[in-house]
């Protein structure tokens, strides 16, 4: 048996979400949003590694982009309260999605301290949090093309914030072994002056994973709402299948009976 799209056929089953007649548009929108967020992750890793500047036109472009973006979504989500009830979840994602970008923009401004954090660790993480947002885009995706699974998509979004913590655990244990044997070094004659960079670097890194830590907590926000979305989508289509089953079944039957 052939289903049909879910955009045609889960939409108008029992319920599966509320305001669903709309939902196939919102997520087309809140894809963009999330697609944007890469976007921003991949410049702020540009910038920290020293490949963009965090005062280039690019950046504020693409800012002025996501604000942009952040408008329309919002006045769509308005209307769309206006006329449904149950879509708080749309607005709540729209709303996660832009605080990550929020606070990768604000990592981008302090890059020029941040680049005093070693550059795999920077990399390893951004590439963590723009991860993420990709999983969150696909899983988007896939619902607005009419696929009803798209828990992986989500669960990856998830995990992010406990993959991010791994790292900071084994970053900060090497920037502190660093900063020891700065300490232990002999200064001037003096033996243990402090290790100004490995000190700074620390002091750096901190600020980089709390701005990441941040963001990968929205992100983890936004694949816990796809991943209820994906659940109730995927339960409505068993249904609608079971229900299908049984219609051809019983046809069957008067058939053979006839």
């Amino acid at each position: 048996m052939t289903l049909l799209p879910v955009s045609q056929v889960v939409l108008r089953a029992a319920q599966p979400l509320p305001g669903a007649v709309d939902l196939p548009d919102f997520l087309t929108m809140i894809g963009k949003q999330a697609g944007m967020v890469v976007g921003v992750a991949r410049m702020v890793g540009e910038i920290v590694q020293g490949r963009e500047s965090a005062h280039s036109v690019r950046l504020l472009e693409l800012e002025q982009r996501c604000e942009e973006l952040q408008r329309r979504h919002q006045t769509a989500a308005r209307s769309l309260l206006e006329t449904s009830s149950g879509v708080e979840d749309v607005r709540g994602t729209i709303e996660l999605l832009n605080r990550a970008a929020v606070r990768l923009f604000q990592a981008a401004r302090g890059c020029q301290q941040l680049r005093a954090v070693p550059a795999e660790v920077s990399r390893r993480m951004l590439a963590v949090v723009q991860a993420a947002a990709e999983s969150l885009q696909h899983g988007y995706g896939r619902l607005a093309n009419g696929s009803p699974t798209a828990e992986s998509d989500a669960d990856d979004a998830i995990a992010s914030r406990h993959v991010l913590g791994s790292y900071r655990v084994l970053a900060l244990q090497e920037l502190l072994a660093v900063e020891c044997r700065d300490l232990s070094r002999p200064t001037g004659g003096v033996v243990g002056a402090p290790g100004a960079r490995a000190g700074e670097a620390t002091f750096w890194f901190a600020e980089l994973y709390g701005y990441l830590n941040d963001v990968a907590q929205e992100l983890a926000g936004a694949g816990t709402i796809l991943k209820k979305w994906s659940q109730r989508l995927s339960g409505a289509a068993c249904e609608w299948a079971a229900r299908t089953d049984e219609r051809q079944w019983a046809l069957a039957h008067r058939c053979v009976a006839g």
